[in-house]
């Protein structure tokens, strides 16, 4: 294959609806990405490995294993989402259990200034 940056240059395979012109890659959907907008690419296909892992449990799937390979933070603290949520959820559920519990207090909702005692 031989690339002309003059003419579309469409891709086969699992890549079928992508396609070249000059410095742009097309999407399937007609958006042109220049090659800096690509820069996020790979954080952003991290994040939604990470999001099918984390929610495939919920929809009955069985989660696959952590893309760590790819998606490594370095030096970074790396935040477990589904722990947090996991601890979220027991934390619902122990308020919920308890009928006796006084609600939870709610925020003033009134605005403005108020009003002067005694007058």
């Amino acid at each position: 294959m031989e690339f002309d940056p003059y003419n579309r240059t469409e891709l086969t395979g699992p890549w079928a609806g992508f396609a070249f012109l000059g410095d742009r890659l097309i999407t399937p959907e007609g958006r042109e990405l220049l090659p800096e907008d690509l820069a996020w690419l790979s954080l952003t296909a991290c994040q939604a490995q990470e999001w099918r892992r984390i929610m495939d449990p919920l929809r009955g799937k069985p989660a696959g294993p952590p893309q760590r390979n790819h998606c490594s933070a370095g030096d970074s603290k790396v935040v477990d989402v589904a722990t947090l949520m996991a601890r979220r959820q027991r934390r619902l559920s122990m308020v919920m259990a308890d009928p006796g519990a006084e609600p939870p207090m709610a925020a003033d909702t009134k605005t403005g200034p108020k009003p002067r005692a005694g007058g």
